[in-house]
């Protein structure tokens, strides 16, 4: 069984959604939003502005937060997520999403996803689930896939999305969310 899953995903693809789902079926504990909201506590700033350079690659000037060296913001960012992450693991039974936690925990039992969704399934979530506006969807979905792009492939030891790093890469739009779920419940006890 896997003590821990870490799920990276293209945008609107469903993945918080099929996360939030598994963690209520298999009672493991999810990690998403409140490694953000703990990562402004350590480093005491104020949401907003970590919320914005969150699962950003270093621009290259440093920003001195206190008790630290001088590291570009995004940095100091990646290392306290990665401790929050780290200290999380400390006991089974987690999701992760985002943030590089497939490669933070390589050395763990853990199971690798990647979700996506063909565009149209997408860019359809992305303005009912979303919220996004329809004349700026595509842009929106582009910047964000780029982000999350970069971010991991200057984290990792791979390429983000590639088959060749993750255990499973499942198409939410072909399959279905609740299939999603029921794969990867069942990929989690094999």
């Amino acid at each position: 069984m896997y003590e821990y899953i870490t799920i990276e995903r293209s945008y609107a693809s469903g993945g918080h959604e099929i996360a939030t789902a598994l963690s209520k079926k298999l009672s493991y504990r999810l990690y998403d939003h409140n490694v953000l909201v703990e990562t402004c506590k350590r480093l005491n700033m104020p949401y907003n502005m970590i919320s914005q350079m969150d699962e950003q690659v270093p621009v290259k000037t440093p920003f001195k937060v206190p008790g630290n060296k001088y590291l570009p913001l995004e940095e100091q960012i990646f290392n306290t997520e990665r401790e929050i992450i780290t200290d999380a693991a400390k006991e089974p039974g987690c999701i992760f999403i985002g943030r590089c936690a497939s490669e933070i925990l390589k050395d763990r039992k853990c199971l690798k996803v990647f979700i996506t969704a063909d565009t149209s399934f997408r860019r359809d979530r992305a303005i009912n689930v979303e919220k996004a506006a329809p004349e700026n969807v595509d842009s929106i979905m582009h910047k964000f896939d780029v982000r999350r792009d970069k971010y991991f492939t200057t984290h990792a030891n791979a390429k983000w999305g590639t088959p060749e790093y993750f255990d499973l890469v499942l198409n939410s739009g072909a399959l279905g969310i609740d299939t999603c779920v029921d794969i990867l419940v069942t990929a989690c006890k094999g």
